[in-house]
């Protein structure tokens, strides 16, 4: 009986499995254990980090999805858990009600200087260019609370960060559009002091550098050491061409020389076979024994190639619905001091590398489940939730309100592996007239692979791609209270009803980033829509990842 099917547990736990890979690393590092990458998995992009004293963390881009800004923390570089997100409540005042998909909050940098924590990043709405899309946000503790968002006037283009000087200095950073120039992608790097008491940008804004030649300068990001500034910025795109490269002067406000060793990270000398694609978008820390780690973003394909489709590609394009996730790799620098090494022995982004010697770990990453932390913490809604939108009414039990539209119904997380499988129960006693209950991957209502029970004479099951060029499945169900599962593998979704003996299959390379325009990655979501605000009820949830061959037990 499915009623009674559902009251029963889920059939296997929340866990994320790692396989073992081989491992490269600098020479002369002290090393234990070993660095796993990416060593944050899904669509978590544009990666800034920061150390303060034993602890690492770092954040993201979230686009247009709330809670926004994942916030990471670490002790060992290995593991990594989220405990939070650096805008979670309304009256910070980020407004996410007028951005398109792929807009909203993007390119962030995490700063930490005289006891307070700055975060940075761009708002892009859907009016574009504008001078008022750069915020910062402070916390005394890391944890929170967080400021309301600080937008700056007279800030221009995108990618905005912080750097402040030995003597006492703060200087705000971003790049913009050439003047003249009718192409967004012919920009350069510039730089303005600001006054972080009342947020505005003090005295000339200076232009530091226009980049090697790459299409798109942006993400800068400036540090010292032994005396000069080194300005580390993304180039190229963030598709196969994306590359970091990397300035430096004897002055802070220039002129900065570009190093012999430009890019000194990039992947788009290399197949289309390899692993870790599009590379870029680098942050640095120094650990307190002196030696130097970076992240980046990357993608990591799966599911073969293509030709045509996505005209940004002149050799044909890869699918990869996870997104840009986050890669951890180490830093090496040479006595000439003209630039660093990223990944010094190979050259590129390793699976794998030596750890560092740091001896206390973090613990795994909090699940995705039914709890009050896991909701608070790893759930998001498109733009803010609407009144009502979810309640936790018990022991893994979740009230969920259909609204409108998927958009404003949506309620997700991030697919984190190729591999992984969830399940839960639905209740669809109150489905009303034209309701339709939707549980799919997601990238846009364009991009989407859903299973959806709609309420008419009887209550009907679909399973297809939300463009039609799938295959559909269709049958009506009797009963009010069913499980539901989604499992993948590579490019392969499958949604089932298994007491009912469903299962369907559909393709997942429609709804890969490149083929959908989309600057980030499949969500695993509860969508539908109801004229009616008809709430469902939804229980035992579970979730499982891995990375291996082997479907866990």
């Amino acid at each position: 009986m499915v009623r009674n099917a559902c009251s029963a547990a889920a059939p296997w736990g929340v866990a994320i499995l790692r396989l073992s890979r081989s491992c490269v690393a600098g020479e002369g590092m002290k090393t234990v254990g070993t660095v796993r990458n990416p060593i944050i998995p899904g669509f978590f992009p544009d990666p800034s980090i920061v150390r303060v004293e034993d602890d690492f963390y770092v954040v993201n881009s979230s686009f247009e999805y709330f809670p926004s800004i994942p916030l990471w923390h670490s002790r060992d570089l290995v593991h990594w858990q989220q405990i939070g997100n650096v805008i979670d409540r309304p009256e910070q005042g980020l407004d996410l009600s007028d951005v398109n998909p792929s807009g909203g909050v993007q390119a962030v940098t995490i700063r930490h200087h005289a006891g307070t924590f700055y975060v940075t990043s761009t708002r892009v709405k859907k009016e574009w260019p504008r001078l008022d899309y750069h915020f910062i946000v402070t916390a005394t503790d890391i944890r929170g609370p967080w400021s309301e968002c600080h937008f700056i006037e007279g800030a221009e283009g995108i990618d905005s960060s912080l750097f402040f000087d030995d003597d006492g200095r703060s200087y705000f950073l971003a790049n913009r559009q050439k003047a003249g120039s009718s192409d967004t992608a012919d920009a350069e790097i510039w730089m303005s002091e600001i006054d972080l008491e009342t947020f505005t940008l003090v005295g000339p804004k200076q232009v530091l550098w226009e980049g090697t030649g790459g299409i798109y300068p942006e993400g800068p990001r400036l540090f010292k050491r032994d005396g000069w500034y080194y300005l580390l910025i993304a180039e190229g795109g963030t598709l196969h061409n994306h590359t970091t490269s990397i300035a430096r002067s004897a002055h802070v406000t220039g002129p900065y020389l570009s190093s012999p060793r430009n890019p000194i990270l990039t992947h788009k000398h290399l197949s289309r076979e390899y692993p870790i694609q599009n590379v870029g978008h680098a942050d640095m820390v120094q650990l307190k024994d002196g030696s130097w780690w970076g992240v980046c973003l990357g993608s990591r394909p799966r599911g073969g190639f293509y030709d045509g489709g996505n005209t940004r590609y002149s050799f044909g394009g890869y699918y990869r619905n996870l997104g840009r996730e986050t890669f951890l790799f180490p830093i090496q620098w040479p006595a000439d001091g003209l630039s660093p090494l990223f990944s010094p022995v190979t050259g590129r982004i390793e699976e794998s590398y030596p750890a560092p010697n740091l001896k206390t770990s973090t613990g795994q990453d909090l699940a995705c489940d039914f709890t009050a932390e896991s909701l608070q913490i790893k759930w998001v809604t498109i733009g803010e939730a609407l009144p009502g939108h979810t309640e936790l009414i018990g022991d893994g039990q979740l009230q969920l309100q259909m609204n409108e539209s998927a958009e404003s119904t949506f309620f997700g997380f991030r697919q984190t592996s190729w591999n992984f499988r969830c399940s839960f129960c639905v209740h669809l006693d109150a489905l009303q007239e034209g309701d339709t209950f939707a549980f799919g991957a997601y990238i846009t209502p364009a991009a989407c692979l859903s299973l959806q029970i709609t309420r008419g004479e009887h209550l009907q099951l679909t399973i297809g791609a939300a463009s039609g060029k799938q295959p559909k499945f269709s049958i009506p169900v009797s009963d009010t209270a069913v499980r539901v599962e989604l499992s993948g593998h590579d490019q392969d979704y499958t949604f089932a009803l298994p007491e009912l003996g469903v299962s369907h299959v559909l393709n997942g390379r429609e709804i890969s980033c490149d083929m959908t325009d989309s600057h980030t990655g499949v969500m695993l979501a509860f969508i539908g829509g109801s004229q009616h605000r008809t709430t469902v009820l939804l229980e035992d949830f579970g979730y499982t990842a891995w990375e291996t061959t082997d479907v866990p037990s």
